[in-house]
């Protein structure tokens, strides 16, 4: 591999501007345990008859153990996004100046006026190198009101402590953090409440259904919509094509800024060859503003746009600062989304300090 570039310092902004185009019941594992411990039972019985029948337990236990194994596999991800999933203690939440009401599955800003909103993803982990980028990134995030982690930050508790940590590290504002395919929905539960305890305004995006803003409202998709997709396995969180579209039909209809904030990317091209989820995708009947989204490449150029129903593409990149593949490295990215009214601004940070 390469050896790195000589480190540099700061933070920069990219200059370019374009547009871009429960857990789930285990009843059925019971019942697949039920099933294949009867049929072993009933197979016992029936090998009883013979002159020189081995003990029964060689014969159960075997079956016992297939069935333990099936009633695993027939466990489903956490349905994170389901439209009667658990919500919010209802909560008073001061960060800065500026107050938040939670409650149910919605996160309510108090006041008026303009709103900006810090956004990172795909931390990776807790490496030092992106730890440190994490803090420097947090420093461009001085002035904005919330911030937004988009999944992909960490696998475990402990990398998960150190993502919020470096983000949260003497901030104004509250972290929500969104589940990707990573998180595990035990990992991130024990980390979001150590950092509660040590005083971090982070706040569970899988228990957030919508954050409500002076002319807009954010709904949220947390997790991936296949379990294949997801790294924690049926520890992480999912949605459904049904989650989804809830999602739409209670979105389109609301004034101001519509804001779709997902880990998963919607359907784009790339290369002339499809990407991202359909079911991320607005279609007939339903309109979104925004679509933004985890890391699917670099981050999105700074661009504008307001409410015309164009479900416009946003990325913050990835925050992770270590080489995945050779070849080029690119720095770690995050971004702020400004809202004005009916419309917005996207201006894609860059940390320089490699």
């Amino acid at each position: 591999m390469p050896d790195r570039p000589k480190p540099r310092r700061g933070v920069r902004r990219m200059q370019r501007c374009v547009r871009a185009p429960e857990h789930a019941v285990v009843g059925s594992a019971a019942a697949v345990v039920a099933s294949v411990t009867g049929a072993a039972a009933l197979a016992a019985l029936a090998a009883c008859s013979g002159p020189s029948s081995p003990p029964v337990g060689t014969r159960v236990g075997p079956a016992l153990l297939a069935a333990l194994a099936a009633a695993d596999e027939a466990r489903e991800p956490w349905r994170c996004a389901a439209p009667d999933g658990p919500g919010l203690t209802d909560e008073t939440l001061t960060a800065g100046d500026r107050r938040w009401q939670l409650a149910g599955r919605a996160m309510k800003l108090d006041g008026t006026g303009d709103v900006a909103i810090g956004v990172v993803a795909d931390a990776a982990g807790s490496a030092p190198a992106t730890l440190a980028a994490l803090g420097r990134l947090r420093g461009a995030f001085a002035r904005v009101d919330l911030a937004l982690s988009l999944g992909g930050m960490g696998a475990t508790r402990a990398e998960l402590e150190a993502a919020f940590a470096a983000l949260t590290d003497r901030a104004a504002w509250p972290l929500v953090a969104l589940p990707g395919d990573l998180e595990s929905v035990p990992a991130q539960t024990e980390a979001i409440a150590a950092a509660r305890r040590r005083g971090a305004a982070v706040i569970d995006g899988r228990l957030v259904q919508r954050i409500e803003l002076p002319g807009a409202t954010i709904a949220l998709v947390p997790g991936a919509g296949a379990a294949s997709r997801l790294a924690a396995g049926v520890d992480g969180c999912s949605y459904r094509a049904a989650d989804v579209a809830a999602v739409f039909a209670d979105l389109t209809p609301r004034e101001g800024l519509r804001i779709v904030a997902s880990a998963e990317a919607p359907r784009g091209a790339v290369g002339g060859e499809p990407t991202g989820e359909l079911i991320l995708t607005a279609g007939a009947g339903h309109e979104i503003d925004i679509a933004l989204h985890g890391a699917t490449g670099a981050a999105t150029p700074a661009c504008s746009g307001n409410r015309d129903g164009s479900a416009a593409d946003l990325t913050p990149g990835s925050s992770d600062a270590t080489p995945r593949l050779p070849g080029p490295r690119r720095a770690s990215t995050a971004g702020i989304l400004a809202l004005r009214g009916n419309r917005w601004t996207w201006k894609p940070i860059t940390d320089v300090n490699e």
